[in-house]
């Protein structure tokens, strides 16, 4: 797992896909696991429409992607271990996203981790690269989720 997430010796768009393959392959059992265990666990509401559509893949992983950074800068004032700096990153990220639905921040959780660990790596080639690598992810991510609820 971390060879796949370390190797940037590739193009950018299979990172992209093989990250998110890794992502759906960790994150999905999660979250299923979740609602299993916790059938009556209040979910996020989405509504299925265009401007959700929008909202959800488009602005909200650019957003967060560039409110993410910083969190990522601040972590590794605390250690430089990419690893460490990404478990950081993850909690701090999934403690936001359960704000507004608890369990929702266990979900996000494997997103983060892999996003920031993503944006470590490619960060140190190109911080365009590393932010085009995060936001895609990210919109990949948001686009199944949305998917997955429309189905």
């Amino acid at each position: 797992m971390f060879n796949l997430l370390e190797n940037t010796n590739q193009s950018l768009l299979l990172y992209i896909f093989k990250v998110h393959i890794l992502n759906i392959c960790i994150g999905l059992p999660i979250a299923f696991f979740l609602g299993f265990y916790f059938p009556n666990a209040e979910l996020p509401d989405f509504e299925l429409g265009f401007e959700s559509f929008i909202g959800l893949v488009l602005v909200a992983p650019i957003l967060e992607t560039f409110f993410m950074i910083p969190i990522i800068y601040l972590f590794r004032k605390i250690t430089p271990n990419k690893f460490y700096v990404s478990i950081l990153s993850a909690v701090f990220w999934g403690g936001v996203h359960s704000l507004q639905v608890p369990l929702w921040g266990v979900g996000v959780f494997s997103l983060f981790f892999f996003m920031s660990m993503a944006y470590q790596y490619w960060d140190t080639h190109s911080r365009g690269h590393a932010l085009f690598v995060v936001m895609m992810i990210h919109v990949l991510n948001n686009a199944t989720v949305f998917l997955l609820v429309l189905f």
